[in-house]
């Protein structure tokens, strides 16, 4: 293959992982609200700590397929987001809405 195909294939892997991190991301979004209604303090908890885990992914991880990594350890947003899809796995595999493209 040469290097115009490889940058193609490249774009291309690059779309489509960004596609399954912004579908996570409305997932458990949409799982948080569904569950936290009916949460002991317990569950809260863990959905309070899956939620800034959530945000520090979703407002990283789109500049983070497009930039060079220069502000922040370069395996950060890849190590969040297999992370949330564990949680994911784990949590709500069951559900009607989860892909399996989420799964770690």
């Amino acid at each position: 293959m040469d290097d115009q195909g490889v940058k193609f294939q490249m774009i291309v892997q690059n779309e489509a992982k960004l596609d399954r991190d912004r579908a996570l991301v409305a997932f458990l979004r949409a799982r948080i609200t569904e569950r936290a209604p009916a949460a002991d303090e317990r569950e809260r908890q863990l959905l309070a700590g899956t939620q800034r885990v959530l945000d520090e992914f979703a407002a990283n991880f789109e500049r983070a397929a497009k930039v060079e990594h220069t502000d922040y350890f370069p395996g950060q947003i890849d190590a969040l987001g297999w992370s949330l899809r564990c949680t994911a796995f784990a949590a709500f595999s069951e559900h009607p809405d989860f892909q399996m493209d989420f799964k770690p």
